[in-house]
């Protein structure tokens, strides 16, 4: 199995047993350094267990199952290959996406991000 195919799995199981989890809301533009680099680095992630990513929400929205109350969305989670779960997440609704989001996602729905 892949390892977007597994974040994929490990999306629809994970949100099979959370009722909550977070959501940040951005008055304004999402910046890519500050609302989603920074997230990631405070997890101190293991690049050789870990695989963080970004989706666009309104392309996964259905799997979320949450209806967006600001303009744009991004879901942002951690991959953990060893156990084959998600083991972070959050969503971050904001008013617009900056550049370097825009640039990063393109027309994906899922991005593995390095």
């Amino acid at each position: 199995m892949g390892k977007l195919e597994g974040i994929w799995n490990g999306i629809k199981n994970f949100l099979k047993g959370v009722v909550n989890f977070i959501v940040d809301v951005i008055i304004g533009i999402l910046d890519f350094f500050r609302d989603v680099v920074k997230w990631f680095k405070n997890k101190y992630l293991d690049p050789n267990r870990h695989t963080p990513f970004i989706g666009d929400e309104n392309k996964i929205k259905d799997m979320l199952k949450t209806a967006p109350v600001k303009d744009v969305g991004l879901f942002k989670g951690v991959y953990d290959q060893q156990t084959d779960e998600i083991t972070d997440m959050a969503v971050v609704e904001a008013d617009e996406l900056d550049a370097k989001t825009k640039e990063v996602l393109g027309n994906d729905a899922l991005v593995i991000l390095s």
